[in-house]
């Protein structure tokens, strides 16, 4: 990413929408995204085990959600921003073969010495479930060199 990309400071205000970004909730993504974490609970890959436990299917686990939230905000802010703090709260299971989408919006801008704090409100949601997803993110942003 350029620096030409980069969001500053001065290009954020209360109530600006951050693009959604969305992902398939595949079995391959999810068996791949569990051995990537070392997160090996057969319930999120292993269809016959999340069934006999009483889920519906296999699900995403707290780790993809959690970066779904971070692939969102660094498309976003580009490169120079920083994540200072992420939070999440699951609401709902997010199943095997939804689309997940993440969004933001942020409620607070904070001038500082030499960057800005933005604090977003963040969730994910599903075409048939809804929101199953809400948090908070605070992010800094560099402000524009003149």
């Amino acid at each position: 990413m350029s620096d030409a990309e980069n969001l500053a400071f001065e290009d954020v205000t209360v109530g600006t929408v951050v693009p959604p970004y969305s992902v398939e909730l595949t079995l391959q993504r999810l068996v791949m995204e569990a051995g990537a974490n070392r997160d090996f609970a057969p319930a999120h890959f292993d269809r016959e085990i999340a069934r006999a436990e009483g889920r519906k299917d296999v699900f995403a686990n707290t780790m993809l959600l959690q970066t779904l939230f971070e692939v969102m905000l660094r498309r976003w802010m580009g490169a120079a921003g920083k994540i200072r703090k992420l939070g999440l709260r699951m609401h709902a299971m997010n199943y095997v073969d939804q689309t997940l989408s993440a969004h933001g919006v942020v409620v607070e801008c904070t001038p500082g010495r030499t960057a800005g704090m933005v604090k977003l409100d963040i969730w994910q949601q599903t075409p048939a479930q809804g929101k199953t997803v809400s948090g908070r993110a605070v992010v800094e942003l560099p402000f524009r060199t003149k």
